[in-house]
């Protein structure tokens, strides 16, 4: 049997006693910045061209989201994966609106995400 979980917090895995049960842990980073949102989109496959992953890009970069890592410019992305996957999922629901579903999922959320 293979059981899949998340959790952002780990000790409640500790104090409810499964953690000792689980064979593998892997620490997946929050994303940071455009780059690595860019990289999940694709990895999703949530648009159908790349032109339009491009503008929903352009359109958080426009907002003042960081670019890049070292991008003293802009405000860090900082959303868990397991949340962006919500997101992504949730705007793949209406497939003519994906990108202002996205964009607009990600600034409402703010910058401490």
């Amino acid at each position: 049997m293979l059981v899949l979980a998340t959790s952002s917090d780990k000790s409640i895995l500790m104090n409810l006693g499964l953690f000792e049960h689980i064979d593998s842990d892997l620490r997946v980073p929050p994303v940071h910045n455009i780059r690595s949102l860019e990289y999940v989109l694709q990895e999703v496959a949530l648009f159908p061209t790349s032109e339009e992953c491009k503008e929903a890009l352009r359109q958080l970069q426009q907002a003042g989201f960081a670019m890049r890592p070292d991008d003293e410019d802009g405000t860090p992305l900082q959303i868990g994966i397991k949340k962006l996957l919500t997101l992504v999922e949730m705007a793949r629901q209406e497939p003519d609106n994906v990108s202002l579903r996205l964009t607009s999922a990600l600034m409402g959320l703010g910058v401490n995400l």
